[in-house]
């Protein structure tokens, strides 16, 4: 009777890469990887995230608390840059200026954004924004907001990491107002916030941070204004 050669090469391979595949079954690693990591992200994505989890640990040789856990590791997956990250989850957790993604395009990581930022900017009555970026693989990310004032945002003082382009610059608008701050409705707003200024489309036709800007508004719509076509619509 001969030795089946085939089935034991294909046992031993077997062990060779089970041997080599680290083992992810730490619930709580899990547990932060499904709370900061974006559902679209694949499992390879999710392998890294779950490594980088378990590195945060380890490099402190010590076990932490499960919030403590999840701030450090959102640190670590952001600065990262490879897996996408659930936007509303992380942005908290890291300091205003940083850089998300990856994205797949400038508009999906500038809506993705608005939807965290819109409402803080409204709840405050003060501008917030940030910039898009893309870098050297065409892939997109967004920082998370920086706080403006009443009427502007400067998208001057945000942090460009090495290695990326500005892409365009997002905003919103706050809260419906009177001049001197106070809330109102839509019909008395004076800053015509439901749409771009004309100073919001001379940023883009100028080409300082690149030649799209984004806008969220009080009513809820997100706007682009792409400067190389002269469209305004609203992308959401």
């Amino acid at each position: 009777m001969g030795i089946d050669i085939g089935g034991v090469v294909d046992r031993v391979v077997d062990a060779v890469q089970n041997a080599l595949t680290p083992d992810r079954d730490n619930p709580r690693y899990q547990g932060v990887v499904d709370r900061l990591v974006s559902p679209d992200a694949t499992q390879e994505q999710r392998d890294r995230a779950y490594d980088l989890v378990a590195q945060v640990e380890e490099d402190a040789q010590a076990c932490y608390t499960d919030e403590a856990l999840t701030d450090r590791a959102a640190d670590a997956i952001a600065e990262d840059r490879t897996v996408p990250v659930n936007v509303g989850a992380v942005a908290p957790l890291v300091p205003p200026g940083t850089s998300l993604g990856p994205f797949a395009s400038a508009d999906e990581a500038a809506i993705a954004m608005m939807e965290y930022s819109n409402p803080l900017s409204i709840a405050a009555n003060r501008e917030n924004g940030g910039l898009v970026l893309e870098d050297a693989d065409g892939n997109f990310y967004v920082t998370t907001p920086m706080p403006g004032t009443l009427d502007g945002f400067n998208p001057g003082n945000v942090p460009v990491p090495d290695g990326m382009e500005m892409i365009g610059a997002y905003h919103g608008h706050a809260d419906y107002s009177r001049a001197d701050g106070t809330r109102t409705d839509k019909a008395n707003d004076e800053f015509n916030s439901d749409h771009f200024s004309e100073q919001d489309k001379r940023v883009a036709e100028a080409g300082y941070y690149g030649p799209v800007i984004y806008v969220s508004t009080p009513g809820g719509d997100f706007r682009k204004y792409d400067s190389a076509t002269d469209q305004d619509t609203v992308i959401n």
